[in-house]
Parts: structure tokens; sequence; C-alpha cells
């Protein structure tokens, strides 16, 4: 099962592909932070990314985690809870697919968009 995220609007885009680009090669983990696990999704899943109101591509879930706590390497922020953990390359898509940005995890079908 697929899902989509929004990056904040306020977010650089240059800054976050600083983030893109420790995790491509698969040794390091990117959190999204999430109020619950959504159900139905697993590892090699899509994650879908909407910034400044578009779908821009998307990268591979590789797992969740509930109730744990990390050091951003990029922040320095203490985060815990719940994410969403994805890692490897990102994939831009080809064409532009506008999409009104939201708050949380939303189940996603790439195909009903072409992708």
């Amino acid at each position: 099962m697929d899902i989509i995220i929004t990056l904040p609007s306020h977010v650089d885009w240059s800054e976050y592909m600083k983030e893109l680009d420790a995790v491509k090669d698969w040794k390091s983990t990117m959190n999204f932070k999430v109020p619950f696990i959504p159900k139905n999704i697993k590892k090699g899943d899509r994650c879908y990314l909407v910034h400044q109101g578009y779908i821009i591509g998307w990268m591979s879930i590789i797992g969740t985690s509930s109730n744990d706590s990390f050091d951003c390497t990029t922040t320095g922020k203490k985060w815990s809870g719940c994410f969403i953990q994805r890692s490897g390359p990102f994939h831009y898509i080809d064409k532009q697919i506008p999409m009104k940005g939201f708050q949380g995890v939303h189940y996603f079908n790439h195909e009903e968009y072409g992708i």
C-alpha cells in the first residue's frame, strides 16, 4: 500500500536534498513522524512526497517504528513517537502533478495519477 506525505512549504528543497543524499545508499534512514502507524503499509511500499503544491517523487519504505526516539543528524533535534522509515534513492517523477498539501499521511494509488 503506497502512501503520500507533504513536506511543509517552509522547508527549503535544497536543504531537504541534503537529507535525501544522506540516505540514497541505503545506509541511513529518514523518519517521518506520524501520530500512529498506518495499517497495511509494509517494507518495499512507496512513500510519495508533495512539495510546493506538486507530487514530486517517491522513496521506498523500509519500515516503521513505534514509541521510539532518535537524534536527527541534520538538525540535532531529539524526536520521539511513531515514524515511517524511508531510505534509498529519491525517484523524481517526470510530469508535474498538482496536489494540495495536507497534514499527516494519506493512502495513495499512483496508477490513478498515471505515475
